[in-house]
């Protein structure tokens, strides 16, 4: 019904520094003008509660889903540290105070924003109207843990390098065998913002003995894959 209903004229793909993917769609009908135009945002629960009108707190409208973020924090695994972030989300009133936040001075200027002949679309996008949440389960495939130990076995070194959260990339990794069960990931797992913030040396030793890089760009992948074959390592990806 929306697609009979709405033309979508651009799309703001997902950035490291809005945090969130965005769908300008206009009117089909014959009141086709910007007055009736809207922006469709797409934003993680992390970035929700900062975002909308009003905020999203236990005290606000929206107590329900208030609720069933701590529910899904409390009772889920297989989304990762989503407790950690949940918690932390519920417990600053869903504020959040990472770098690229809104209101942050990595945010591009508004005048920056994209031209589609009906104005002006700023890339960040604040005081939006909750519409509905929804909760995605991405599984490995079958064959992968399997594919893991044969690597194992024949001495191949396997790393996951992902866009993914690092919660979420070191539990995918202990269900597929990169990491056990009980395995203590420090300085086994990184951010590309923790590997960023390494001395030269210490990002060096991190390629060495790290088996998982998440929230990565693929500046960080051509990177690990130099440190890799200056060790003499063959490297595929």
């Amino acid at each position: 019904v929306i697609k009979q209903l709405m033309r979508k004229e651009c799309t703001l793909e997902f950035s490291r520094d809005r945090k969130s993917m965005s769908v300008y769609c206009t009117p089909t009908g014959p009141a086709n003008n910007s007055a009736g135009s809207k922006m469709f945002v797409k934003v993680g629960v992390k970035h929700l509660g900062c975002r909308v009108h009003p905020p999203l707190t236990a005290s606000s409208i929206w107590p329900w889903l208030h609720r069933a973020v701590v529910m899904l924090c409390s009772s889920s695994d297989t989304l990762g540290n989503v407790r950690g972030t949940a918690e932390h989300f519920c417990s600053s009133g869903g504020n959040s105070e990472l770098p690229g936040d809104p209101g942050s001075s990595r945010e591009v200027d508004a005048s920056q924003g994209v031209n589609v002949g009906l104005g002006c679309v700023p890339p960040t996008q604040n005081n939006l109207t909750f519409v509905g949440c929804v909760g995605m389960l991405d599984p490995p495939r079958k064959e992968v843990t399997s594919s893991i130990e044969m690597c194992r076995k024949a001495g191949i070194r396997v790393i996951m390098i992902t866009g993914d959260n690092k919660g979420t990339a070191v539990a995918i990794c202990r269900r597929i065998g990169i990491f056990s069960e009980a395995e203590d990931v420090s300085g086994r797992a990184y951010t590309g913002r923790e590997f960023d913030e390494l001395a030269p040396e210490a990002q060096r030793q991190a390629c060495r003995e790290a088996r998982c890089f998440a929230r990565v760009e693929p500046a960080h992948k051509s990177r690990i894959v130099e440190y890799l074959q200056s060790f003499n390592e063959i490297t595929a990806m």
